[in-house]
């Protein structure tokens, strides 16, 4: 009997799926000159003159390429923003793309760091940042990486939840010096849970006083992430004013005067956005392509910094108090857009109800695939008419490893290329050496090629282990 019931749910799911697929099907408007790359009519795909063909030839498959053209320009449009309400201090979210030649560039435009780790905090003094151009955020900072940041002095360090002040100013007291803190809050948007302390039943009040009680403790901040992604302007002042509101109330309460708010990042690359899961169904049981966002509708850099500040600058200018400083710590929409992931096709398969395309890179290297929208083009013949429909898996010997259940193309083979955009936003940090070596990262500059990480070498993934 379950072989029947198997039978004809098989049955209805594929004569249901050319309905399904067509139903308000919606046209394709991303292309890849959104991303900067022409084409070519021999090589297909080129960037700043470069073939994409010819970078795999070169460095290998799979490959990261970094444009350092857009990485320049999101970095000046965060720190330049248009219209009187500029003025915010920017710091870039370590944790998003921690490639140091990326990260060297950005500190060269003018952007801080923001970091969660000892390793970041080292990172970043290794780059030369300046500690007043460093904040340490975090639910678990180590006492070792806590002495690292209180003697260095850096700008701020933010705790996370209550539990934590009495372990800053411990620290703090060992070393006999005053450190300048910030406290995350949870206002009820966004991320809660492990991070941040919340506002609605007097907790984050209470750990305020806590921490000014210390006598150890400068507290000049407020800190609050959102989480996810931020892609309208409503969201953005939901969020904004929950922290303002506190602000008012830690004032008029405990008489504290902030000097910085921090509104964390979580600005949305316009090209990306998390699948929904009707979207993320559809896709796997009916091939039904996943939507594309609607990238010009989303909130830009520049309207986001102009809202962001013209509201805290109203909010002050109300309440008679001197302007405080505004900080933001961009993650993906400063580098989501700037990188992108190439590979090469292993090989296809043809089953009974699917078509199975199979690249050389898989959720080891391209793990966000599993969960977000990322545009994908074949590096040659990226316009042609799409004729096949593919579930897109990759060489790890697990079901897991299925990046798109449904992505239509022309017809591909061994050894032609793809390209996955947007992969400058946690596509290296997830990385993993998962049966297969990490893949080089390459930037393109003016028409230049720079390596900033060589591929990993078999030898590599085996170097700590004392058998061998």
């Amino acid at each position: 009997m379950r072989w029947l019931v198997s039978r004809l749910r098989r049955h209805a799911k594929l004569t249901l799926r050319p309905w399904v697929q067509n139903y308000r099907r919606r046209s394709a408007v991303l292309t890849p000159q959104r991303w900067g790359l022409t084409d070519d009519s021999a090589k297909g795909l080129v960037l700043q003159g470069v073939a994409l063909e010819d970078l795999l030839q070169r460095w290998g498959s799979p490959l990261h390429v970094v444009d350092a053209a857009a990485l320049r320009e999101n970095a000046r449009r965060f720190l330049k923003p248009r219209g009187k309400d500029s003025g915010c201090e920017v710091f870039y979210s370590y944790k998003t793309n921690p490639v140091p030649g990326v990260l060297r560039v950005l500190h060269e435009e003018g952007v801080g760091a923001e970091v969660i780790s000892h390793h970041e905090l080292w990172l970043a003094r290794r780059l030369g940042v300046a500690p007043e151009r460093i904040i340490y955020n975090g639910p678990g900072k180590s006492r070792e990486s806590l002495r690292e940041a209180i003697g260095l002095g850096i700008q701020v360090i933010n705790i996370n939840h209550a539990e934590e002040v009495a372990r800053v100013a411990e620290v703090a007291r060992e070393l006999g010096r005053r450190q300048r803190v910030g406290l995350r809050i949870s206002t009820g948007a966004g991320w809660t849970a492990q991070f941040g302390t919340p506002t609605h039943d007097g907790a984050a009040l209470r750990a305020f006083a806590a921490a000014h009680a210390t006598g150890v403790l400068d507290v000049v901040g407020v800190h609050a992430h959102l989480g996810g992604m931020i892609h309208d302007q409503g969201t953005l002042l939901w969020a904004v004013n929950g922290v303002l509101d506190f602000v008012e109330q830690l004032e008029s309460e405990l008489g504290l005067q902030l000097q910085i708010l921090n509104f964390g990042g979580s600005l949305a690359t316009p090209t990306v956005h998390h699948d929904t899961p009707l979207d993320r169904r559809l896709n796997q049981t009916f091939h039904r392509e996943l939507p594309e966002p609607a990238a010009d509708a989303s909130l830009s850099i520049e309207d986001y910094i102009d809202t962001l500040m013209r509201t805290v600058r109203e909010r002050y200018q109300r309440r008679g108090r001197p302007m405080p400083r505004v900080f933001v710590e961009p993650g993906r929409s400063m580098t989501g857009n700037t990188q992108m992931l190439l590979a090469r096709v292993i090989s296809t398969k043809q089953a009974a109800d699917a078509s199975f395309l199979i690249p050389d890179a898989g959720i080891n290297v391209a793990e966000p695939l599993r969960g977000e929208f990322h545009k994908m083009f074949a590096v040659r013949g990226w316009q042609q008419t799409a004729t096949e429909t593919y579930t897109v898996v990759g060489p790890i010997c697990s079901p897991a490893d299925t990046l798109i259940y449904a992505w239509r193309s022309r017809r591909l083979a061994e050894g032609d290329a793809l390209v996955i955009m947007d992969a400058g936003g946690y596509f290296v940090p997830f990385s993993t050496s998962f049966s297969f070596p990490q893949p080089a990262i390459v930037m393109v500059d003016e028409g230049r090629e720079y390596l900033l990480r060589r591929a990993e070498r078999f030898e590599d993934v085996v170097s700590r282990d004392k058998v061998l």
